[in-house]
């Protein structure tokens, strides 16, 4: 990526790799869908949905709980999920365990970190500046500011407003769509399995609880 003094950098997904977000989600999505008289959905149900954005989470709630919705019936679901979720942002999200302590350790060693998701960008902002992570985390691309993973363009533009030169990249998540985006960048890929995905066998590097991530970043350094 470029030439210049040698650099750590690393990109996170959001959702099931920094902060479990599931209970919002479900909560979100299933005020929509009752709303337009469909049964609500478990959490378990939506783990199984999550991962390729927001517009494919509807599309995939609406053919699970009845009749498909196709083209700008979906965007409108998507919109009224986007107010629904907006609502309450925070209220239910949580760091895992080992997260906040992890940043922090790496910005400290020199690491640049950024974020990389399919989820709607301003929903992410919001949650990063009130886990207090805008310190640490510089770069968000989201959803709307590229296409979607897993193309690995988004992940290029994440490096890229990183300012990546030459050293370690990472990018780090926890579903295929994730492990595919990296392969696709060219970038070295970590799968953690404390997420939404499943592990497959074919991960380059595996790590089963935050903590256990963190510490090897720190000790591989950048």
């Amino acid at each position: 990526m470029g030439t210049g003094r040698l650099s750590g950098v690393g990109v996170f997904d959001f959702d099931g790799t920094l902060v479990d977000t599931l209970g919002e989600i479900t909560s979100a999505l299933n005020r929509v869908l009752v709303r337009h008289g469909r049964r609500g959905l478990s959490e378990a149900e939506v783990k199984i949905l999550v991962g390729r954005g927001p517009q494919t989470l509807l599309h995939r709630a609406w053919g699970a709980t009845g009749k498909s919705a196709e083209g700008r019936e979906v965007e409108g679901l998507t919109e009224e999920y986007f107010a629904e979720y907006g609502r309450r942002t925070g209220g239910m999200s949580r760091p895992y365990v080992g997260v906040d302590d992890g940043l922090r350790r790496l910005a400290q060693r020199g690491w640049r970190l950024g974020i990389c998701t399919n989820k709607d960008g301003a929903t992410v902002r919001k949650l990063v500046r009130n886990l207090g992570w805008d310190r640490w985390i510089r770069v968000v691309v989201s959803g709307e500011d590229s296409v979607r993973k897993p193309d690995a363009r988004p992940l290029l533009l994440a490096l890229s407003r990183l300012k990546a030169a030459r050293g370690r990249h990472l990018f780090v998540g926890d579903s295929g769509v994730d492990r595919e985006t990296a392969k696709r960048a060219r970038v070295e890929g970590v799968f953690v399995g404390y997420g939404y995905g499943e592990r497959d066998g074919t991960e380059e590097r595996y790590f089963g609880a935050a903590v256990e991530l963190f510490s090897w970043m720190g000790r591989a350094g950048p």
